[in-house]
């Protein structure tokens, strides 16, 4: 039984793994992380899951179904007796039916159980699962809710106060372990509910027309951070790469937007990577194919994000001229050992390094899948065994104390 939590950060959710395989588990707790859901425990089975339920508040429970001493349907009819029940999610490789009848089961229970699903489970699946955990989380739960469905004018106030704001993951030279770029990340330093990841507030931005509003202030942060960047460590000159939804890219003004921003800054467009996340497709190709030809020229750099996740990466690839891309980690996470995601991996970086772009890989949580896309000679690699995002002030530290160069 073990507890995982970030030093540096905090988030309103406690959640407890219950999983009785340690690569699952740990997988898992590494894609709560990276929704934002940073207090992860840990329990090996039923038994162990009970000890920690008996001593720790939680909010979500995930749990597998086959483990050894005190599987999960077990588990359900001792969480009956708990005075405050935590959300529950379960999930199994067993056929569909089977899943069907677990859910059944909890409701006979009248145990709060929000789904149970195949594995691996998803980050698109979990998403949209811990917004409902908060949603309805029962402290407070008048003033919670309001909070939590986040409102246009809470979160527009919440960019205007800069309490919406960049935290950097470091990119870094798979063959010289040198850090040359970060990729900036949206996180919220809501004044009530502490530190919120992405996943809990950026589909409202979106919802709410306010996404133009949140590149415009991510790039404002990213470029003012650069500056102060370049006085401290001036030969590093660091590239920050700011994402861009698809609903934004179509827009005609906006490489003129984000060309004034950077008119004031003293601070060349080459250091800016504008970063196309492929969450819809194309809506309007004219308009999309000119304004990336547009923020060419003004001297921006263009990457394709999620390489490899969904059904439009050739289709972008071909149609926008773009200098990078970046291999979605579904294609990198624990790909090495594995015969099938090897070749995998390798057919998608030897093509695109045939188009003559830049490849970038991300979601390296592993010695050996460092070593095997280090191997394959991509141009940069993030992940959580490189570092995980952080704020400004802590990224200059961690440069500092690193002298720009990670050991791994």
């Amino acid at each position: 039984m073990s507890s995982q939590s970030s030093g540096n950060t905090s988030f309103p959710l406690k959640i407890l793994i219950v999983e009785d395989h340690a690569i699952q588990r740990m997988v898992l707790r590494q894609l709560l992380h990276e929704l934002g859901a940073l207090l992860v425990d840990e329990a090996e089975d039923g038994y162990q899951a009970l000890s920690c339920l008996e001593s720790n508040t939680y909010d979500l429970v995930i749990c597998d179904l086959d483990m050894p001493n005190l599987d999960g349907i077990q588990l359900m009819r001792h969480l009956c007796n708990l005075d405050k029940l935590p959300q529950l999610i379960f999930c199994s490789v067993q056929a569909a039916d089977i899943l069907q009848s677990v859910q059944r089961v909890g409701g006979y229970h009248e145990l709060p159980v929000l789904g149970c699903l195949e594995k691996p489970l998803s980050r698109a699946v979990l998403s949209p699962l811990l917004l409902r955990v908060l949603q309805s989380r029962t402290a407070d739960a008048g003033s919670a809710a309001r909070s939590y469905h986040f409102s246009r004018n809470e979160l527009q106030h919440g960019l205007r106060a800069g309490q919406i704001q960049p935290w950097y993951q470091p990119k870094v030279d798979p063959q010289t372990s040198r850090v040359v770029s970060v990729e900036a990340l949206a996180r919220w330093q809501h004044p009530d509910l502490g530190l919120l990841g992405p996943a809990l507030f950026l589909p409202r931005i979106d919802e709410t027309g306010l996404s133009e509003q949140l590149l415009c202030s991510m790039l404002e942060h990213a470029v003012r951070d650069c500056r102060h960047w370049d006085v401290q460590f001036p030969e590093l000159k660091l590239g920050v790469a700011v994402n861009i939804n698809m609903r934004e890219f179509d827009q005609p003004g906006m490489p003129d937007k984000l060309k004034e921003i950077m008119q004031g800054s003293h601070l060349p467009p080459s250091r800016i990577t504008i970063e196309l996340t492929e969450t819809q497709p194309l809506d309007n190709l004219s308009y999309s194919l000119e304004n990336a030809i547009r923020l060419r020229v003004m001297g921006f750099n263009l990457a394709l994000d999620d390489f490899g996740a969904g059904y439009s990466g050739f289709h972008h690839l071909r149609e926008i001229p773009a200098n990078s891309v970046k291999i979605d980690r579904t294609l990198v996470h624990h790909a090495a050992g594995d015969p099938t995601a090897e070749k995998l991996l390798g057919f998608a970086v030897r093509m695109l390094q045939s188009q003559n772009v830049a490849v970038v890989v991300e979601g390296v949580s592993r010695q050996q899948d460092f070593d095997l896309v280090k191997q394959l000679r991509v141009d940069l690699v993030q992940g959580f065994l490189l570092a995980e995002p952080m704020p400004s002030a802590s990224l200059a530290q961690f440069i500092d104390s690193r002298h720009g160069m990670l050991l791994v």
